[in-house]
């Protein structure tokens, strides 16, 4: 897997070349014939590379996160070093999906992981001891319905053939779009696609309309989709968050803490400038600025600042998950995925998926 680590190239500089100013010396002591030259005293180190080295007692942060859809804070935050600026030591690993996290966070092989509630709920549900703990956009319109020609709006879905991604959240909004429309999955053939699959699908006819997100999204407008239904029009819950295994957390509080300051410090920084802060995931989605902004408005992206997320809407006070939208979201999801045979059963107890705590102390300390 490729690690994103070109914002340590200029930390990684100093390192080796203070190494082989040591290797130098140790050659020059250990020589009986020459005597060690008297050298000029090093200047001293500046705030930002101290600040930049990582606390010799933290421990390498594995963090996850989904290819398939827009990580543009995260990007900042890992390609503008600002987890390296709070002594964290990260290491990055793109995954093609929430879904192929979820065997990852069981192996340990992730400590924390940037994805979407579905594959959240189904981790927490098969035995893996993780919370919620941040979240980071809500994607109102990234997920959407778009249909060729043949299909002028919602009523005309009847026996058509749609792509989309079964057990998702775009299947689960696809239900419910179909619900508004007076139909049912029995009305429609469903085709189980990737969202990179969605396209040539599309183009060759063998699908009459899509449910997916972006990138792909864009593609079917590209070919001629129209939209004809949202993930805001059908009143889903749309968000993008990060999931932490409770026992990392739990042993490495002091890293939560940071990793809050880091986000905290990515978010600002791309609220103040987000054209500048796009510039990374464009690069990443080998896409001009142009077209990558054109995406992001697609999306309808509201981030959500840190200092909101205690809110009902989203994380709620700690200890108190049951009144929020999301816990609200997490039980209708679970519903779903155990009628779609995707789970043996909802969970108990899905409180313990949502832990504001960790924000809460953060903010705290503010």
């Amino acid at each position: 897997m490729r690690q994103v680590k070109r914002f340590l190239g200029r930390r990684k500089f100093f390192v080796v070349t203070g190494l082989a100013s040591c290797s130098m010396a140790l050659a020059v002591g250990c020589s009986q014939s020459v005597e060690a030259p008297v050298e000029a005293e090093a200047p001293a180190a500046t705030d930002s590379e101290v600040a930049a080295a990582p606390a010799a007692d933290m421990p390498k942060v594995k963090v996850g996160f989904q290819t398939g859809d827009i990580n543009n804070i995260t990007m900042v935050a890992a390609e503008e070093g600002y987890f390296e600026q709070v002594g964290l030591d990260v290491e990055m690993s793109p995954y093609s999906s929430g879904g192929a996290m979820v065997p990852a966070l069981a192996a340990g092989e992730v400590d924390i992981t940037w994805f979407f509630p579905f594959p959240s709920l189904t981790a927490f549900a098969t035995g893996v001891d993780l919370e919620v703990v941040l979240l980071d956009h809500a994607p109102l319109t990234a997920e959407r319905l778009i249909a060729s020609e043949s299909v002028p709006d919602m009523a005309a879905l009847q026996g058509k053939t749609l792509g989309v991604t079964i057990g998702t959240s775009g299947h689960h909004s696809l239900l419910a779009a179909l619900d508004q429309a007076g139909l049912s999955q029995d009305d429609v053939t469903l085709v189980n696609l990737k969202p990179s699959e969605m396209a040539a699908a599309f183009s060759a006819g063998q699908i009459d309309a899509a449910w997916t997100w972006e990138p792909a999204a864009g593609k079917l407008n590209e070919l001629g989709g129209t939209d004809i239904a949202t993930a805001k029009s059908v009143g889903a819950y749309a968000v993008a968050l990060w999931g932490v295994r409770k026992e990392f957390a739990e042993e490495n509080p002091e890293v939560m803490m940071k990793f809050m300051e880091a986000w905290d410090m990515a978010q600002k920084d791309y609220l103040a400038d987000t054209k500048s802060g796009q510039k990374w995931e464009a690069e990443r989605l080998n896409l001009s600025p142009e077209d990558f902004g054109a995406m992001v408005d697609r999306q309808g992206s509201t981030v959500i600042p840190i200092e909101d997320q205690l809110s009902d809407e989203w994380l709620g006070d700690p200890g108190a998950p049951e009144s929020t939208n999301l816990y609200k979201a997490y039980e209708q999801y679970a519903t779903f995925l155990v009628d779609q045979g995707r789970l043996d059963g909802v969970p108990e107890d899905l409180a313990p998926l949502i832990n504001s705590s960790y924000i809460a102390d953060y903010l705290e300390t503010k």
